[in-house]
């Protein structure tokens, strides 16, 4: 009844992704960005809506249908401003005051010539519009939606006027639109690698038995853990992350992995009683299984050391899942036993295996030093980076309008910093002030690559061209004289000009609100390190003080210091493992025996993904930890029958440890890596990536356990 009660409730579990979640939940970075959004609102609540033209823009017909859109939607629910160049005005300060006329003579068709040639002379005016001419981008700041159906609605209607206007060929681009496709990827991956990993593991349980009864005890085993888990993260009202998803196939394969080592021992038992064999399985495997149990448990639950919310729910969840799938295995697994599983001792080579592994003793320690030496120059190559559109698939529509932004409008990627006058008592329109920001401004521009933006300096520049007729050439910064004037346009301007939100209501607080394109984090943390470096040697901070903040910059840094806190949550994870393994088997030596060949694996994962160019980031980190966490297990098995065996000697030892847990660790690796190699047919990059990872990591991990373990164990 309980299966069925938790199982029902498997129809409410949703899959979810949000950009804000990928932050650091807890560091001065995120505080201040909280404090940031309360005045400005989150930078990433933004949709660019990019029209194209059958030929070139600027035609009456086309700026008309553009002109009646953006009214419209400035209506819409949801929208708090829309920005569209045809309801921009061109302003200039005349006798009768500052007056505007039309940037684009929508209805004057030999005015639009002139129109263009002004626009694309002018950095604000020019934003607007590709170099080709052929499509022209609207900005739209919405609503911070707080649920999926809001969204989704927003998108909906917004699209419907798109298509009313006779928009047939545009663009969106923004968090709501890469949210969406992130967990359209993510629910079909779930979905079908799941299903696939269902059917594999049923279809090689009954390979490897060839009885139907057999393969159900590991087979319900693991299926029934792993609703267990989703029922009660479905009750929680969890929702499955981008790293979370990977949990179900994960209690898959680990409680499989334990229902198989009972099935191995109960077929192994020479007892005649049905009863005794189960006992004598019981006896045999219970203590090796309560040490993977809590030692992967551990590993998994050391991921709350991290301070991200999907790192944690991962951890969390993983950790209890191997707790559920222990107790269901000695719970519901001896009933699941049945007397006409006979004694099945199968006749493997484990006495000419083991003499093989004897006699090549030292050629297996030259390849494992050499394979070592070359995986540490690949660890080496390693590097943190993240481009987070860079895991949809290469056809994916979103993926290429987000590349079409970047290429014709300056990037589809916000870029924010906050500046604010070190003397409390000034405004951010104070000269010295803005003669600094200009600084900062004219770097942006020149050095760092930014081709769009808006900032006080921007607008106190439009400022100074309306002071002098309107001309293009007048955009620039001002003289100490001519600011006064400059700045009185300024006030005159505001609420006429919808540029965007740059200042706080009481004016001592701005920003830089850009856009870049998609340069991944590790050359953005270079640019931001190299304005670092300039505003360090040519700004006065006694007059200006400044931060970098905003999602883009948030998520890059969680990137980051996510890649590094990972290394410490493994020590974490190896620190708690060993005190457990060392109170199992008393002794310094045997525990380190047992961590050796688990570490062997990960250094062979990371040297690939350094030859690779395969980075470092959230969703390949993770992939350590997954990976040390279940290889574990197979090593605890091994020693744990090592050193229940007696035997006259080393090598009859040894052989007697292969007949009885060499087959079990065998299948459970082949059971996991076939589960995981699955993933590598995503066209998803995340999901291929620890498919082929964690594969890689498992065989190793298998290699390791048959080869170099057994060499390890002389004399113990």
């Amino acid at each position: 009844m309980s299966l069925v009660f938790f199982g029902y409730h498997l129809t409410h579990l949703k899959i979810s992704f949000e950009f804000e979640k990928l932050f650091g939940e807890d560091n001065p970075d995120r505080q201040f960005y909280e404090s940031h959004l309360e005045v400005f609102g989150y930078d990433n609540d933004y949709l660019l809506v990019i029209v194209e033209s059958q030929s070139i823009v600027f035609d009456t017909l086309f700026l008309q249908k553009l002109s009646n859109w953006s009214q419209n939607n400035k209506k819409l629910s949801g929208v708090k401003s829309l920005i569209s160049p045809t309801d921009i005005p061109h302003l200039i300060k005349s006798p009768l005051g500052i007056t505007g006329i039309p940037l684009l003579h929508t209805k004057s068709p030999e005015r639009l010539a002139s129109d263009s040639i002004r626009i694309y002379s002018h950095p604000i005016y020019q934003s607007f519009f590709a170099d080709n001419a052929q499509s022209v981008l609207v900005q739209i700041v919405h609503e911070h939606f707080k649920s999926p159906q809001k969204e989704k609605e927003f998108l909906q209607q917004l699209k419907m006027g798109l298509e009313a206007n006779d928009f047939h060929n545009y663009r969106l681009v923004g968090k709501l639109i890469a949210q969406n496709a992130f967990i359209e990827n993510i629910k079909n991956d779930f979905s079908l690698f799941l299903s696939l990993a269902l059917l594999v593991t049923a279809a090689l349980l009954l390979l490897i038995y060839r009885s139907f009864r057999s393969m159900l005890l590991p087979y319900l085993i693991s299926v029934s853990a792993m609703i267990y888990l989703l029922g009660i993260m479905a009750l929680l009202g969890v929702e499955l992350s981008i790293l979370s998803v990977l949990i179900p196939p994960i209690i898959l394969f680990v409680a499989t992995s334990d229902g198989i080592h009972l099935l191995n021992a109960y077929r192994q038992n020479k007892s005649g009683n049905y009863a005794d064999r189960i006992q004598g399985a019981i006896v045999k495997v219970f203590a090796p299984t309560v040490l993977t149990s809590i030692t992967t448990a551990i590993g998994f639950f050391s991921l709350l050391s991290i301070p991200n919310r999907p790192v944690q729910e991962l951890g969390v969840f993983a950790g209890t899942g191997v707790i559920i799938a222990f107790f269901i295995t000695f719970i519901f697994g001896p009933l699941l036993l049945s007397d006409s599983n006979k004694v099945k001792v199968l006749n493997l080579p484990y006495k000419e295996f083991t003499s093989f592994v004897l006699r090549k003793r030292k050629l297996i320690f030259i390849i494992s030093a050499i394979i070592l030496v070359i995986s540490v120059f690949g660890a080496l190559q390693l590097k943190t980076d993240a481009y987070l559109l860079k895991d949809l698939p290469e056809n994916s529509q979103v993926k290429q309008d987000f590349e079409f932004v970047d290429q014709n409008f300056g990037g589809s990627k916000p870029w924010e910093m906050a500046i604010w006058p070190t003397d409390t008592t000034v405004t951010i329109w104070n000269y010295e002030f803005l003669t600094e920001a200009n600084k900062i401004n004219d770097y942006l521009y020149s050095e760092f690559g930014i081709e769009r933006m808006f900032s006080p300096v921007e607008i106190l520049k439009y400022g100074h061209q309306i002071e002098k007729g309107g001309s293009n050439q007048y955009f620039q910064f001002p003289s100490k004289s001519q600011f006064h004037s400059a700045l009185k346009n300024v006030e005159r301007i505001e609420g006429k000009m919808a540029l965007s939100n740059i200042t706080d209501s009481i004016e001592t607080y701005a920003r830089f609100a850009a856009f870049i394109p998609e340069w991944g984090s590790l050359i953005t943390r270079e640019k931001n390190d190299a304005l670092e470096v300039f505003m360090t040697k040519n700004i006065d901070t006694n007059i200006l003080q400044h931060r970098i903040t905003g999602t883009t910059y948030l998520i890059d840094k969680s990137n980051e210091t996510i890649s590094m806190n990972l290394i410490f949550g493994l020590l974490l994870a190896t620190g708690l493992i060993s005190i457990v393994l060392a109170v199992y088997f008393k002794s310094l030596k045997m525990l380190l025996i047992s961590l050796l060949p688990n570490f062997i694996p990960l250094l062979i994962t990371a040297g690939v993904m350094g030859y690779m160019d395969a980075p470092l980031k959230l969703t390949t980190s993770i992939i350590f930890v997954v990976a040390f966490g279940i290889a574990v297990d197979d090593t605890i098995h091994f020693l744990g029958a090592y050193k229940k065996t007696r035997a006259i000697s080393y090598p009859w030892r040894l052989v007697k440890t292969f007949r009885f847990a060499g087959l079990s660790i065998c299948i459970t690796s082949l059971l996991i890596i076939s589960g995981f190699i699955l993933f590598t047919f995503s066209a998803f990059a995340t999901t291929f990536y620890l498919g082929l990872f964690l594969s890689l990591a498992m065989f190793s991990a298998l290699v390791t356990d048959l080869f170099l373990l057994p060499l390890f164990l002389k004399d113990n």
